[in-house]
């Protein structure tokens, strides 16, 4: 493996998988590596399943199979931007970019918001898959495709349903949690390394830059007309350029070679057919 290679550690959600991840395609020259969450897939039965634990347990996943010093992205959607975030501020030697797609944090806080919330998590505890396949449903988008979807509440259907809702509990209800907007920024504000935002409003990314340090190189890629939580699975294509353009500017990728460039455009010709 070359020196230059480039390591992207993806970070599926709640309730997801890595194979969230499967429409995407990265340049040849990447070293692509996705994380399982503990109470997920395959880790279905293993815990515990609180956000502090996974994000060490991604630290730890990050130290065993990316080669100190290498250029490493974390690349992380919806639940899994609170444990890059996390890595980000207590761990900033183990990446050098961070990538979020509509993250769980920055949520609103008001205290009809926070009943609400606590009302959805009486529901998790009730009925775990129950309340999550509705959940869901609220996130797809027109641009989902329907093997996406199915693919989605696939996923749900073989997380552990007691993790669930300990997942939800952790990211906005405990002591400590910080998916609501007034306490983002205790854990934001540590981030020391560039960060690219995914939103599908420009409310959400203004949050974004104004949790993270002064200083800090956010950059916001804002996905309008009617898009979803989903953006990664909505449209790969848009998504893998804008993250590879982003890195390589940063320094963080080399420049794709014509043959990758090239195979890619052929592949992106042949999916729009």
């Amino acid at each position: 493996m070359s020196s230059s290679t480039t390591y992207a550690v993806l970070i599926h959600g709640w309730g997801g998988s890595p194979k969230t991840w499967e429409p995407v395609q990265w340049p040849e020259s990447w070293k692509v590596l996705a994380y399982t969450l503990p109470g997920h897939a395959e880790r279905a039965q293993e815990g515990p399943w609180t956000i502090p634990s996974a994000a060490e347990d991604l630290a730890d996943y990050i130290r065993r199979h990316v080669p100190a010093g290498a250029r490493t992205l974390l690349i992380a959607h919806s639940m899994g931007g609170q444990l890059s975030m996390l890595v980000n501020a207590d761990h900033p030697e183990l990446l050098d970019g961070e990538v979020v797609i509509d993250p769980a944090y920055n949520g609103d806080d008001s205290p009809a918001d926070v009943a609400g919330m606590r009302r959805t998590l009486d529901a998790f505890r009730t009925d775990p898959h129950g309340a999550m396949n509705e959940f869901i449903q609220g996130a797809f988008s027109k641009y989902l495709p329907a093997e996406s979807r199915r693919a989605i509440m696939d996923d749900a259907g073989r997380t552990n349903g007691t993790a669930l809702a300990d997942y939800f509990s952790s990211e906005y209800l405990e002591d400590g949690s910080f998916g609501l907007r007034g306490h983002t920024p205790e854990v934001a504000k540590r981030r020391t390394r560039p960060v690219l935002g995914f939103y599908t409003s420009r409310a959400r990314g203004d949050y974004e830059r104004a949790c993270d340090p002064d200083g800090l190189d956010v950059e916001i890629s804002l996905w309008e007309s009617d898009h979803g939580h989903f953006m990664h699975m909505e449209d790969p294509r848009r998504f893998a350029d804008e993250t590879v353009r982003w890195a390589v500017e940063r320094g963080l990728a080399d420049a794709p070679d014509a043959d990758d460039a090239a195979a890619r455009r052929s592949e992106s010709a042949v999916a729009a057919v």
